[in-house]
């Protein structure tokens, strides 16, 4: 009897324990939409540095602008639609310094871009093929590694 009376006391204990009011901050903002508040504009350039790049438009580099990475020294882009073609721009004067096409179906050939990582140091590009589950790494002249 005297275990059954401890062992519910250590019940109650625990159940009043556990009962305390606690005050909870919230710490949500809350907009009154009925409210009219002013308008500010926002500008880009208010929040980080902005760099405008022309791209070079010749025949052989006419391109839909997509660019796919970004280095210290140049600029991967692509064309939206699957075509293959790479082109490496110099990131200083945009001018288009290759344009790479590995396109198709051999183990050292990509079947479509899904992104593209550049490595400067190591002067290569891995490009990403979701489809064919692989990565395939190029150097900067399009040659396969």
């Amino acid at each position: 009897m005297k275990a059954t009376n401890l062992i519910l006391a250590i019940i109650l204990l625990a159940t009043f324990a556990g009962c305390k009011q606690t005050n909870q901050n919230n710490d949500l903002i809350t907009v009154d939409v009925s409210k009219s508040y002013p308008q500010k504009e926002l500008l880009l350039q208010d929040f980080m540095d902005v760099e405008y790049i022309p791209l070079e438009t010749t025949d052989e580099f006419i391109t839909q602008g997509f660019v796919r990475s970004v280095g210290k020294n140049i600029l991967l882009v692509t064309n939206r639609i699957i075509d293959g073609d790479i082109f490496v721009f110099d990131r200083k004067t945009g001018k288009g310094l290759r344009k790479i096409n590995r396109f198709g179906q051999s183990g050292e050939e990509y079947t479509q871009i899904n992104e593209i990582v550049l490595d400067e140091e190591k002067n290569e590009m891995f490009v990403v093929n979701y489809t064919a589950r692989k990565i395939l790494v190029y150097d900067l002249n399009g040659n396969f590694n």
